[in-house]
């Protein structure tokens, strides 16, 4: 089974990239085409997806992610994003 981390906005994909060696995927929500192009061309990782988006809505199905970077773990909408013993990693 392949792991998906969530990662909501750029600067915090940039921030914890180096703790996400062990994910097959990686996507990173933003509001900004731009920024997220940018990330894309300066990371080029083939790991990494991007979407337009961030909360209060997540535009991902449930259950399909095993970690979110960046968000409340309290939230509503994260706990519905997150599989089964999925974690949220606080970004500051």
């Amino acid at each position: 089974m392949s792991t998906t981390a969530l990662v909501l906005g750029v600067a915090a994909a940039r921030r914890s990239l180096g703790e996400l060696a062990a994910f097959d995927e990686i996507v990173v929500l933003d509001s900004s085409t731009a920024e997220l192009e940018r990330l894309v061309a300066d990371l080029a990782d083939p790991r990494l997806d991007y979407l337009l988006g961030g909360l209060p809505v997540l535009p991902v199905p449930d259950a399909s992610v095993d970690l979110v970077v960046g968000a409340d773990p309290a939230d509503p909408e994260v706990r519905r994003v997150l599989r089964p013993g999925g974690r949220v990693l606080p970004v500051a």
